[in-house]
């Protein structure tokens, strides 16, 4: 599973970090052959953004193996499901790998595809208040949960 975001230094390392965390911790029985990997549309930062750190450290997940890579058509084709933060995101991979087999079928938002049907986009906080990175960060982690318990459902239903 991979998400993505803008510049691969906050919002889809948050989301990759938060799900490693449940499968390991929480879903452990249901997602223990899932990997969770993110990358990003721009090389932005070689590191996740300190924001970003310091509420996975607040949650006790340790980032510090954490390094920022840019999509390309082998993780796009590799992943069965790839979950973006914004719709524009989803635009620009339809539009700059059109090539891939099945890609519209297997790329969503990541409020999208947890069930969110109004609002699907988690706007970038970079460059804003701590307070907003941590209420982005919050609402990354509600819907990572909200994603992972989809696809555990779907799986059940699949096997």
């Amino acid at each position: 599973m991979l998400f993505l975001c803008y510049g691969n230094t906050c919002r889809s390392p948050a989301a990759e970090y938060l799900a490693k965390n449940l499968a390991e911790n929480k879903y452990e029985k249901d997602l223990f052959d899932v990997e969770f990997v993110s990358a990003g549309l721009i090389n932005a930062f070689g590191y996740a953004q300190p924001e970003t750190v310091r509420f996975a450290k607040s949650r006790r997940i340790n980032m510090s193996n954490f390094i920022p890579q840019l999509i390309d058509y082998y993780l796009l084709e590799l992943n069965d499901l790839i979950l973006t933060m914004e719709q524009i995101q989803v635009n620009k991979i339809l539009q700059h790998f059109p090539k891939i087999p099945n890609l519209k079928a297997k790329v969503f938002t990541l409020k999208g595809f947890a069930g969110e049907t109004k609002d699907v986009d988690i706007p970038d906080p970079y460059m804003t208040t701590t307070e907003y990175y941590n209420k982005t960060l919050e609402e990354i982690e509600k819907f990572v949960e909200l994603g992972l318990k989809k696809i555990i459902e779907l799986n059940k239903n699949y096997t």
